[in-house]
Parts: C-alpha cells; structure tokens; sequence
C-alpha cells in the first residue's frame, strides 16, 4: 500500500479518488480556488497536476496561459499552452482571442531580447509599442472570453409559414426603372509611416488588431502580401 501511495505521489494523481479525470477535475477547482486568492505560483502548480492526470484538460492549459502570461511573466510556457488549448479545441469560437494572446506573448518575449548590433533598435521600439497595445487590450478580451462562457446559445425555432392565397394576376403595368446604384462609401486615408503594420493600423483605427484582414481586403490592389507596407504609400481604411 505504501508503495502504491509514493507511486500515486509522484504521478500527481491519487488511484482512489475516482480515477484520472475525477481528479483532474479537483485539481482544477483547487486551482481555480488558488486563483481567487491570487496565489498564482501554487494556482499554475495545480494546473499542471490536472493535466498530470488528463492531458486533455483544454480548459487547463488556457488557464495556465494566462497565469503564465499575466502573473508569471513566462511568455514561452504562455504560447505553449496557448497553442495546446487551441490543438485540443479547434473550432472554439474562443479561437482568435487566444491567437491574439499569442501574439502578445510573442511581441513580449521578442521586447525582453537583448540588443545587438545586427537588430535594428527601432524595430525593438516597435515591438516594445506594440507590446504595450496589447497589454492594453488584454482587460478587454478576458472580460470577452467571461462573456463568452455565460451567453448561452440561442436555438430558433423554424418559422411556421401559412398557407399562400391563390394568385391573382396583376394587370399590366409599365416596368419599373431600375434605381441606379449608390457610389461605394468612400473610406479613410492612412500614409504609412515607419513602424506601421496592418495589425497596429487596425487596433488604431478599430480598437482591435483582429480587424487587420479589413484593411488588407481593401487594399488587395495595393498590396502583395499583409506584411509589405512601404513608407509613404496610401491605404483606404474602409
């Protein structure tokens, strides 16, 4: 019996208490018990012994993002577990919040680089900026994600349509003249500056870096790919 508890211990799971995912689901409300106490070492701790016993907890490893990315400030284990969680659940309509998580990881990891003489100090400054976007951003997307898990999802019952009266032919009339088509909306001019991305133009002009494809759309005749912006060119910001 003893042999059996040292092995349990060091699998971070207890055979007795219900099997694997029984205890995964304690340790999850264990951790998230941790959290509310803003105790986020011991909460990621937790979270990792779920996953010990289920691997395929997503909601762990999206949770320990987070704390790694919020709390801890350790980017590569955020994007890690940020990319597990989306591996597990692919088709989450969570999926672009967390995409944009990972971008801020990213952007965080590449601002703690050092400097050196073959990186170009204002890129750093840009990354830096962009850094500090997201970081404002991020209240944001968590409250998002809260709403998310509280909306339930709304089933529409399929309208009953009645019975059509018979048709009665309707006396000739002239052709109606077919209303010409309103001019496109014009849109917005942005010159590009240094510096400047299709990301960074969209959370400045939307609020949100998700809005970048819009601008590219816009912009197809213009642009090669999203990422050759040219210094002084024009964009439509539609």
């Amino acid at each position: 019996m003893g042999f059996l508890l040292a092995i349990a211990g060091l699998a971070g799971c207890d055979p007795f208490g219900g099997g694997p995912a029984a205890e995964g689901e304690s340790y999850m409300r264990r951790a998230k018990n941790l959290c509310d106490a803003k105790d986020y070492p011991a909460a990621a701790a937790a979270y990792e012994k779920a996953l010990q016993c289920n691997p395929d907890l997503a909601q762990a490893h999206l949770e320990l993002g987070l704390i790694y990315d919020d709390k801890l400030n350790d980017p590569v284990a955020a994007i890690y577990h940020y990319r597990r969680y989306l591996a597990l659940k692919p088709n989450t309509d969570k999926r672009q919040l967390v995409q944009d998580f990972i971008e801020r990881a990213r952007l965080s990891l590449a601002a703690k680089l050092p400097q050196s003489p073959i990186v170009d100090p204002s890129e750093l400054t840009r990354l830096q900026n962009e850094k500090a976007a997201l970081m404002a951003e991020n209240a944001q997307l968590r409250r998002r994600i809260a709403e998310l898990e509280k909306t339930p999802v709304a089933h529409a019952s399929r309208p009953v349509t009645p019975p059509s009266a018979p048709a009665v032919p309707a006396a000739p009339t002239q052709a109606p003249v077919a209303a010409a088509a309103p001019p496109p909306p014009k849109g917005r001019i942005h010159t590009v500056a240094k510096g400047d991305t299709l990301q960074s133009l969209a959370y400045r002009y939307y609020g949100t870096r998700a809005a970048w494809d819009k601008i590219y759309q816009a912009n197809r005749n213009s642009l090669a790919t999203k990422d050759q912006l040219k210094l002084g060119q024009e964009l439509v910001i539609p």
